[in-house]
């Protein structure tokens, strides 16, 4: 297993911050994620620190532009054996200056949080693989789609948005 952490970043407009990673990547190349990724245990003391240095990496975000509110359970990636650690965190910062890693990100999506409760942009979807059948949440908004591990994530995210949302504001 290969540990991992992403910061799910809830912007000022009650948008989430997504990338598209870059095509070239060894791992989930082209896909619709969060920024973060593999936890490196020679600078890494903890899995909220692999998100923060992988999203200042990827897209120039600092930690100072946002306060971390909650850890989400872990996620497995079904056929990369990734468990991927999920921060929760509110961009506190009017001014951001994203400098986005051509090497590693294509471009930066936002997507409003109310998009996702409306059904028409999700489609659950039986997908086999390695003889197992997983049912599979799929997101559309525009021309993208949000699938695999970033889509159980969002779904936990959004279980734990409703009860939460009063802090959100």
């Amino acid at each position: 297993m290969i540990q991992s952490a992403v910061l799910l970043l809830i912007l000022k407009n009650n948008n989430i911050l997504f990338i598209k990673r870059n095509r070239n990547l060894k791992f989930h190349s082209g896909e619709i994620s969060f920024p973060g990724g593999k936890f490196d245990e020679s600078t890494d003391k903890s899995f909220v620190e692999t998100a923060q240095r992988e999203t200042f990496e990827e897209i120039g975000l600092t930690k100072d532009n946002y306060s971390i509110l909650y850890e989400l359970k872990p996620e497995k990636t079904v056929s990369t054996n990734f468990i991927v650690h999920t921060f929760i965190a509110k961009v506190i910062s009017d001014n951001l200056n994203f400098k986005i890693n051509k090497k590693e990100v294509e471009e930066i999506i936002t997507i409003p949080i109310n998009h996702f409760f409306n059904p028409k942009y999700k489609v659950k979807v039986p997908l086999k693989l390695e003889g197992k059948t997983y049912l599979n949440t799929f997101y559309y908004f525009r021309n993208y789609m949000i699938w695999g591990a970033t889509s159980r994530i969002l779904d936990n995210f959004l279980k734990y948005y409703l009860t939460n949302n009063d802090k959100h504001k």
